[in-house]
């Protein structure tokens, strides 16, 4: 049974996009800074995780094929081959687009957000998920990760923890910096007075939420992928 990959140090985010709205792209580095607390304190120093925000990348009405361009485009720089964690938003694109990406020689890892209580990686044949002709004939039997269901809330709790850390920082010159900000500020959580449950999503309709769903895939991932 094929699995996760540890050890990658970027994480990209795609959020795919419906024909007229926009499909973001986010690429993350997961890196470490040792604090060093003052001696009489006689605490030992702390390893901290950080998700550096490095690359943003936003289309509108732009091909599903042309989209997996840029994306195996910008995986393919030296830095990030067989570096990076592609995930994807897999709760509303369907398979085909995500086929798509997976012809083009690239491994997207769909998240698929749920209202449940559990995480639940799905597995299926390395064929049926990569194609036959993609390896040799005895993998096309073997059990490869296709998906994983996530509960939103998880998703939403692993970027408020890096938030509230401050393990989150921003690279110079983002160009869709501001952008970014004013929908994480607007994405807020509300409980459902019948259910009890709380449903997250930005606050108003004219705000949309892309780059809060990749940034809460990438805070999610940067500690699953370490459990």
């Amino acid at each position: 049974m094929i699995g996760i990959a540890p050890g990658k140090e970027y994480i990209c985010a795609v959020d795919i996009a419906k024909k007229r709205d926009y499909t973001t792209i986010q690429l993350y580095k997961s890196s470490q800074s040792i604090l060093h607390h003052p001696e009489e304190l006689g605490r030992p120093d702390q390893i901290l995780s950080f998700l550096d925000l490095v690359y943003q990348v936003k289309m509108q009405a732009v091909r599903y094929t042309e989209q997996s361009r840029v994306i195996r485009e910008l995986l393919g720089r030296i830095k990030l081959l067989h570096n990076t964690q592609l995930l994807v938003d897999g709760t509303g694109v369907g398979e085909a687009v995500v086929d798509i990406m997976r012809e083009d020689g690239l491994n997207p890892l769909p998240i698929v957000f749920t209202g449940g209580s559990s995480v639940q990686p799905v597995y299926s044949d390395f064929g049926a998920v990569f194609g036959q002709g993609r390896g040799e004939n005895r993998l096309n039997r073997a059990q490869v990760l296709k998906e994983i269901h996530v509960p939103k809330e998880d998703l939403v709790h692993a970027g408020m923890l890096v938030l509230e850390q401050n393990r989150l920082r921003l690279a110079a010159n983002l160009q869709h910096e501001d952008d970014f900000k004013r929908q994480m500020l607007a994405f807020k959580g509300k409980v459902n007075e019948k259910t009890g449950r709380k449903k997250f999503e930005n606050e108003s309709d004219d705000i949309h939420d892309d780059w809060v769903v990749t940034y809460l895939m990438a805070c999610w991932w940067s500690t699953y992928s370490r459990a």
